[in-house]
């Protein structure tokens, strides 16, 4: 079930007659939609302004509030067409005096008898998939009376008519305009809405005017607005109404009659059935967001209610909430808002009952901080390896920052170990630990305001690989060892290349030892280049299975191993004597080529 909630205009100080049996005559054109029953709203302590003696209509009747000096003649005069017939106004209200009226009595005018003109509705606000008449809906469309509005998963769209009411349809929701008129001679909103499927949101006569007739129609349901926020939803026929300001006054098919008041709410079956009034849930208490959002996402939370079996969670524009930019039903405490736009924002929570009443909302007012944007980030690469005792941070410049804010923690939510420090240009340095690290980057304006971070990306640090060094004897084969890496006795694995390019693109031997050595055939004289890498466990795992020292190109990206800088040396053929061995003169080797 979903629901709606309408934000009548509220108009203080109208006379209650709790015992009054309701609205007399048919309502027009009910028939033709299946409706049998109407809500009535009255008010308390009458003000003395001539807008706010419109009390909305009443079965086939408007409902007038006569203020002290008003004559039936008067009253005749401001909204018949043919003022001369306030005699039948006479007979009609057992008016023993035209010339003296009752403050506070509620006086009935027949509609037919009071001009209309055409009345406006102009779209004012529209997110999502949303149409009239088949049409996409756009902000600023007129809709005409007759009109079918309907909006997808997703879509909204709020219209408001000429006195400043708005009707707002969530997701999923199905509307007819089926009447859109003014009181001619009071320029009184006279309109009729027709709820097919989902929900209608309605805040009515927000300046204060009256309303001459404001309906909003269900199969089992009438609501008819004078001055009481309440909310309305329908589903598979049953409608259901809950009165958060005011008192209604509501009517089955079936002939069956409730006032409800504040704080509680009705339900009307599809076969007509009213149900007695059951108190409403209380608003939800809501967890405070970060002030101001710096994400166009966010995890909103509160307490739970209890009898709660569902809530209802809306994000708008307007701290009336007729402008909404999301609207989701959520079992658990908690829900989350995707596709935040920058500004200042209103989250709307109620708790909805087993029956689908909605309890009192809470409105929480937000910011959302998206500018300056956030960099991309460059280096380290996301789920890459960084090598040395310094890592070197860089992201795309921002125009529209003046600095930038980076931030280095040992966990992805930036808690363990989290340091900060900013920068003018698009990098920075900053020495950390051999280790799993994560970080994160964020633009600046002029005035030092940050705006949302970039997504985190996560890096492995690990030591410099070792720096070869060639020791020649002489013998057969070259000698090349390093520095041990790691603690000492710990186990390790190296990967020693030597390549007759700087590039290593051909490769002479390729060979893998657990030592801080290595010993590669000695090739013909010649320049050539050495270099020597430890392998991550990844690569480790691969050679070790396959036990042979592979090629880097056949090795995955996440395994490769990384190698120092590559090393120059000058491989030379020594004279031997007749048992092989190298000759030398003077403590130095004789080379074949002197």
């Amino acid at each position: 079930m979903k629901w709606f909630e309408m934000a009548a205009g509220r108009m203080s100080g109208v006379a209650v007659r709790s015992g009054e049996a309701g609205a007399k005559g048919a309502i027009d054109a009910i028939g033709a939609i299946g409706v049998a029953g109407w809500i009535g709203v009255l008010g308390a302590a009458w003000p003395l302004n001539a807008a706010a003696q419109a009390a909305g209509t009443e079965g086939a009747n408007f409902i007038y509030l006569v203020r002290p000096g008003d004559t039936l003649i008067g009253v005749a005069d401001r909204f018949m067409a043919q003022p001369a017939r306030w005699r039948e106004l006479q007979a009609l209200n057992k008016v023993a005096d035209p010339y003296r009226l009752p403050p506070g009595m509620r006086l009935r005018i027949p509609l037919v008898h009071i001009p209309v003109t055409s009345g406006t509705a102009r779209v004012v606000f529209v997110t999502g998939p949303a149409s009239a008449d088949g049409r996409a809906l756009q902000a600023g469309m007129e809709l005409a009376e007759g009109a079918r509005i309907e909006t997808g998963a997703g879509g909204t769209v709020t219209m408001e008519l000429g006195d400043g009411s708005r009707v707002t349809l969530p997701p999923a929701s199905r509307m007819e305009v089926s009447r859109l008129r003014a009181f001619a001679r009071s320029g009184l909103t006279d309109a009729v809405f027709g709820v097919g499927q989902g929900e209608v949101e309605s805040r009515v006569a927000p300046r204060g005017t009256g309303v001459g007739r404001f309906e909003i129609r269900t199969p089992s349901l009438v609501t008819g607005v004078r001055g009481t926020r309440f909310r309305v939803g329908t589903e598979a026929g049953a409608s259901q109404s809950a009165v958060l300001e005011g008192q209604v006054q509501a009517r089955s098919r079936r002939g069956q009659q409730a006032v409800v008041g504040a704080g509680y709410g009705v339900s009307v079956s599809p076969t007509g059935v009213l149900a007695r009034p059951a108190a409403l849930l209380p608003a939800p208490v809501l967890a405070p967001l970060p002030q101001p959002l710096l994400a166009s996402r966010a995890t909103v939370s509160w307490s739970p209610v209890a009898k709660a079996a569902g809530y209802r969670v809306v994000v708008s524009r307007d701290a009336a909430q007729t402008e909404l930019l999301s609207s989701q039903t959520v079992s658990a405490e908690q829900a989350a808002l995707e596709d935040l736009p920058e500004g200042e924002l209103y989250l709307g929570v109620s708790a909805l009952d087993a029956t689908h009443l909605g309890g009192a909302g809470v409105v929480m007012p937000f910011a959302v901080r998206l500018n300056p944007p956030p960099p991309f980030t460059l280096e380290p690469e996301r789920n890459g390896t960084a090598y040395g005792e310094t890592v070197t941070f860089g992201w795309a410049e921002v125009a529209s920052a003046a600095q930038y804010e980076f931030e280095v923690a040992a966990d992805a939510d930036f808690r363990q170990g989290a340091m900060q420090a900013r920068s003018a240009a698009p990098s920075a340095s900053q020495a950390l630990a051999p280790g799993r690290w994560w970080w994160r980057v964020r633009s600046l304006d002029a005035g030092g305001q940050p705006g949302p971070w970039s997504e985190p990306g996560a890096f492995a640090l690990e030591p410099s690989p070792p720096q070869p060094r060639l020791e020649d004897d002489g013998g057969d084969t070259l000698r090349i060892a390093w520095p041990a890496a790691g603690a000492a006795g710990a186990a390790q694995a190296y990967r020693l290349q030597m390549a007759s390019d700087e590039t290593f693109t051909q490769i002479v031997a390729d060979v893998r030892t657990e030592t801080n050595e290595g010993r590669l055939p000695r090739p013909g004289s010649g320049t050539y280049f050495v270099r020597v890498g430890r392998e991550g466990a990844a690569a480790a795992a691969t050679n070790a299975a396959t036990n042979t020292a592979t090629d880097t190109a056949s090795v995955s990206p996440a395994a490769r191993t990384h190698f120092s800088a590559p090393q120059r040396i000058e491989v030379k053929q020594y004279v031997r004597d007749a048992q092989g061995q190298p000759v030398s003169a003077g403590g130095r080797l004789l080379n074949r080529a002197t």
